[in-house]
């Protein structure tokens, strides 16, 4: 039996006295896309650069293709920084100023070792696969719009032909159709390429068009994993349950629970014992105030870390 693609086990980052990922487990399946989601400060981004290698667990391990990525060195830690690759948030800020979009594209080429001459074609069909003209090569990147350098960042980040692309917030700060034609985009390349996703998003509705699996993160933890369609139609965790309900709706006849996030934050320096959620939980009783609910899974196959889920 192959194993998963990437394989987190219990892993945790923590800067200084602030654990960004709390025991995170989590498993991704060669094809599949797994949409992270949660509030800003959740930990989302942490855990997205510990998958890319970008953030080193203090405890706990990550898994990439069975071989624990802490351990790699030499030709495997090449070819696993050839097989994993990162869309980033700002696309323009990831990209050097003083390089034009050609060089930038051409740039993973000549790290690796792999010949411009042979691989260039490839890497035209790219630019014109993302939606781009090839006259795009001799701009530099403040000289394109926002949509354009968001397409930049995929061939980039596609030049190599990974097998796992994180894609942190993909479609922020764009308008609602140009997000829609981004995500189409991402689809087919997924497709055409065997791709393997790791989405990162606030935005549940842009997550729900490419996700298997919703993977929901609160104050570091993993608070529920399950099919997306499932998580979509009925939410076992209260804060899950919210962050629907807040989901903007095409349908205005539509009714859905009234989101439920009322209270506090609490300080990630200094957290209260018991279960992370309960100053903003209307469900909240001694039991979760008192006690941290672990990940258990559901008679739905679904894990929650919540003491009394609503729905599994």
């Amino acid at each position: 039996m192959q194993p998963p693609l990437v394989e987190v086990r219990n892993a945790t980052v923590a800067y200084g006295p602030v654990a960004a990922v709390v025991a995170a487990s989590l498993t991704i399946e060669a094809g599949e896309t797994i949409g992270l989601i949660g509030e800003s400060g959740s930990g989302k981004s942490s855990f997205a650069r510990m998958l890319v290698g970008l953030a080193v667990p203090s405890a706990g391990q990550v898994l990439f293709d069975g071989g624990d990525i802490a351990a790699l060195g030499g030709p495997a830690l090449l070819k696993f920084r050839r097989d994993v690759q990162m869309i980033f948030q700002d696309p323009v800020a990831s990209l050097s100023p003083r390089m034009t979009i050609g060089r930038l594209l051409a740039e993973p080429l000549q790290i690796h070792g792999i010949d411009r001459a042979k691989a260039w074609p490839g890497v035209l069909e790219l630019v014109r696969r993302v939606n781009l003209p090839e006259t795009i090569l001799g701009k530099y990147p403040h000289q394109v719009s926002g949509g354009q350098a968001r397409r930049v960042g995929i061939a980039r980040a596609l030049v190599l032909r990974p097998r796992l692309v994180v894609a942190d917030e993909p479609t922020a700060g764009l308008d609602v159709s140009v997000q829609g034609d981004l995500v189409n985009l991402l689809t087919e390349l997924q497709r055409d390429f065997g791709l393997t996703y790791l989405l990162v998003s606030h935005n549940l509705n842009v997550v729900r068009a490419m996700a298997d699996r919703f993977a929901v993160m609160y104050l570091g933890q993993l608070i529920e994993v399950g099919p997306a369609r499932q998580i979509f139609a009925a939410p076992a965790h209260p804060y899950t349950r919210a962050l629907i309900a807040a989901t903007p709706r095409l349908d205005p006849e539509r009714t859905h629970p009234p989101a439920l996030l009322a209270g506090e934050i609490p300080n990630p320096a200094d957290l209260p014992p018991g279960c992370r959620f309960q100053s903003r939980c209307p469900y909240v009783d001694d039991h979760c105030r008192a006690v941290e609910p672990p990940p258990a899974p559901l008679a739905d196959g679904r894990i929650v870390r919540c003491h009394k889920p609503l729905a599994g």
